[in-house]
């Protein structure tokens, strides 16, 4: 049955939420977040320059916490970037409940574009694996950017394992490596992560010393980075980077099958990553290692003007 915008409430997110949205959110196996504690949770909405806490709200449905959703500002030099994290739960999809949050965050995005008298792009990011994702989307207008295809390791006992080419090592990054992280990391993505966001990262309950490594040449220079987490007997490699000048040079692969062999060893019995649907040379690394496509992640984009 569908429910109508007077059924629900949508209020900004208090910490006494907190833990009813992480297990909402650990009980879809598919969720980007999925293994998330509440510990982590909160440290995500005080990240830094990002506006996130001001803008987490809860979807309540009477006593019962329906959704939640929360919006990341990232300013860029003529917009701002805004990206959204949240679900619905899964007894309650296809309610109508993701149409009611859209809503609230179109009105909501463009007050803030006429206050700010700033352009917001908006991106929506939509996973395959979720019915009415990809649908939401449309229905509102927005236009496909981009595909991510999420790939999954289920077998880590037989890791087609790869040694660095003997004139790299590697090192897990200390706090004063954060300026060289977020070089290498917009270097490879284009994107803007400043040094305050990689130090609150490294700071953060998901840093480990045995899970994030910097790929170093002999003569010191970080060359390539690799980070990944591990919740319960679930894994994610959100990034894997090596700098533009030394591809081809066997590092990735190098990284990619030192941490997969780390990963067994801390009890990992499956890994997951995104890479861009369009990038063959990396799908082809993946593919050789044993992932598999298990579903996508389509971003949708919307422009709010002043």
């Amino acid at each position: 049955m569908k429910l109508s915008d007077d059924d629900l409430v949508i209020r900004l997110h208090e910490r006494s939420d907190t833990a009813n949205i992480v297990t909402m959110i650990n009980r879809d196996p598919f969720h980007m977040l999925n293994g998330l504690t509440t510990e982590a949770f909160e440290q995500d909405l005080d990240e830094p320059r990002e506006r996130v806490r001001d803008n987490t709200f809860v979807v309540e449905l009477g006593q019962t916490t329906a959704g939640y959703f929360s919006l990341c500002f990232v300013e860029r030099t003529t917009h701002i970037s805004v990206y959204c994290y949240g679900t619905v739960d899964v007894d309650w999809r296809r309610r109508g409940i993701g149409t009611a949050m859209f809503k609230f965050i179109f009105t909501r995005l463009a007050e803030i574009a006429r206050q700010e008298a700033k352009q917001i792009h908006f991106i929506h990011r939509a996973l395959t694996s979720i019915s009415g994702e990809t649908a939401l989307g449309a229905n509102f207008g927005m236009q496909e950017q981009n595909n991510l295809d999420i790939l999954c390791l289920n077998d880590l006992n037989h890791i087609n394992v790869s040694s660095p080419p003997s004139e790299f090592e590697f090192r897990p990054p200390t706090l004063e490596d954060a300026p060289i992280w977020a070089e290498i990391y917009n270097d490879a993505f284009g994107g803007n992560k400043t040094v305050e966001s990689v130090i609150h990262e490294f700071q953060g309950e998901s840093f480990s010393k045995n899970l994030y490594m910097l790929c170093e040449n002999k003569t010191g220079t970080a060359v390539g980075l690799l980070c990944a987490t591990l919740r319960g007997i679930h894994a994610r490699i959100p990034t894997l980077a090596v700098k533009r000048e030394w591809h081809r040079r066997g590092i990735g692969e190098a990284m990619l099958s030192e941490i997969l062999q780390r990963l067994q060893h801390s009890g990992a019995v499956d890994v997951r990553l995104s890479v861009d649907s369009k990038n063959d040379a990396a799908k082809g690394l993946y593919t050789k290692f044993g992932f598999q496509e298990e579903y996508q992640r389509i971003h949708y984009a919307a422009i709010f003007s002043p």
